[in-house]
């Protein structure tokens, strides 16, 4: 199914873009978001009339990921999990757990953002953790789990 992007998608394409998906893809995620509409004849039409406004509003989503960048890179959150006497976690420490500390410290940061490539942390210690805030912003922040018994 062919779609025009109406914002940039990662790992798809940017504002503009004529893009071929599959029709699940479109059905279920791009257009019921707003990230896409059905390519034809009228909705060309209509994003070159309103090129501009999508463009603004790009501009102010990516200023505002970077004022976001420029607070939270290289930060660095605590956790306190319990421990069994081996040292091993008891469960895991998932994006869920990192976004919510991050907020209790004071910064605006979704689930959805945090990326764990190795899944859910299980050992005591730090660890780097990948954050996306906008499809052009990534940056870097520690979560240390330390452990208690």
């Amino acid at each position: 199914m062919q779609v025009i992007l109406l914002e940039e998608v990662q790992n798809l394409g940017n504002l503009g873009d004529e893009v071929k998906v599959k029709s699940g893809y479109a059905r279920n995620y791009l257009i019921p978001y707003g990230r896409a509409v059905i390519a034809n004849k009228e909705n060309r039409a209509a994003l070159e009339a309103r090129r501009t406004e999508l463009e603004q509003v790009h501009g102010e989503a990516l200023a505002k990921a970077r004022e976001r960048a420029d607070k939270m890179d290289g930060t660095s959150v605590q956790l306190v999990r319990k421990v069994s006497e081996e040292g091993k976690l008891f469960g895991s420490v998932s994006t869920l757990d990192i976004a919510e500390a991050m907020q209790a410290a004071g910064y605006d940061l979704q689930k959805s953002e945090i990326h764990l490539g190795a899944g859910p942390l299980k050992d005591v210690g730090d660890h780097e953790i990948a954050v996306t805030l906008h499809p052009e912003i990534d940056i870097k922040i520690t979560v240390s789990i330390v452990g208690e018994e």
